[in-house]
């Protein structure tokens, strides 16, 4: 039983000749969603609320098998001249892990002083930019599509990793690295939208893939006047303020993206008319573009 292990780890700590091992002491255990349970009702009524986000992301890692050990404990402590435990970290976990009933291994840390939960998750949270190693502006595209084409709600390293290997990924890095749009100010082309528009449109057959980089490449380097007509439309609607602008990260309707697909496809005319039928068929594009990347879990919801 875990809160026997945990009673025994306890008195292993306070029973130490080392003053530092007094203070704190870790080790890893196996606990079962019954457990996790009952752990549960030892939460810390000092804990913040729970956030249904955060348990629904570690639900979807569980039951994607994403979940494995990991450095970050369940931290346990006592307070004074009391018997029980209290749980000062992990009731997000725990409670993903009753949700999915699963058994799951923790590090589990026993802390001496109760109050460290106010030390507690106040560093910089990693982004998954951070995780893959990859510019945001390459990713943020990446969680657009993910979030607006597919069941994916709040992606995670894995699901933009999938992405980023394949010809989405290698599209949007030849944007950052070869066409490298303006980064100063409002830009239009530096938009999360936009980018993704650009892969989205070469992707589904819309454009050639060298004809959308030169053009994409022409409105970030040369002048207005220069630009195809389509292009000075969009420019004008969304930077003039002519259009209300929809600037939604999880909504294919996002005035970048769609307007930029449409700009895309249509450098020939002379302004930005998007009709009902162009709008219902570049989503179903898009929702069978993004499907190869959520049929992992399209599986184990089925």
């Amino acid at each position: 039983m875990f809160l026997e292990k945990l009673h025994q780890k306890y008195g292993q700590m306070m029973g130490s000749d080392d003053p530092l091992d007094q203070q704190q002491l870790t080790f890893n255990y196996k606990i079962t969603a019954a457990e996790a349970e009952r752990l549960l009702k030892l939460n810390y009524k000092g804990n913040r609320d729970l956030n249904k986000n955060a348990v629904r992301t570690y639900i979807r890692a569980m039951n994607l098998n994403r979940w494995s050990l990991n450095p970050e404990p369940l931290v346990f402590s006592k307070l004074d001249g009391d018997f029980a435990f209290i749980l000062l970290n992990g009731q997000h976990r725990l409670t993903a892990q009753v949700e999915t009933g699963v058994d799951t291994a923790y590090s589990i840390c026993v802390n001496k002083n109760p109050d460290i939960y106010k030390k507690l998750d106040q560093g910089k949270v990693r982004t998954n930019a951070d995780i893959t190693g990859s510019h945001k502006s390459i990713v943020h595209p990446i969680q657009f599509l993910l979030r607006a084409g597919s069941s994916i709600s709040r992606p995670t390293s894995e699901d933009v990793e999938k992405v980023l290997n394949n010809q989405i990924g290698r599209l949007l890095s030849e944007v950052e690295y070869e066409i490298k749009p303006p980064t100063t100010g409002h830009s239009l082309w530096k938009q999360t939208g936009f980018r993704a528009a650009y892969a989205t449109a070469i992707i589904t057959n819309r454009v050639s893939h060298e004809e959308a980089f030169d053009v994409y490449s022409k409105v970030c380097r040369n002048d207005l006047k220069e630009w195809p007509d389509v292009f000075v439309s969009l420019y004008r609607q969304v930077m003039e303020k002519q259009i209300y602008i929809n600037r939604s990260g999880s909504n294919l309707d996002n005035d970048y993206f769609i307007r930029g697909v449409y700009a895309f496809q249509n450098p020939e005319a002379k302004t930005i008319l998007i009709g009902n039928s162009f709008r219902k068929n570049l989503k179903e594009e898009v929702y069978e573009m993004m499907k190869p990347y959520a049929t992992e879990e399209l599986r184990i919801v089925a």
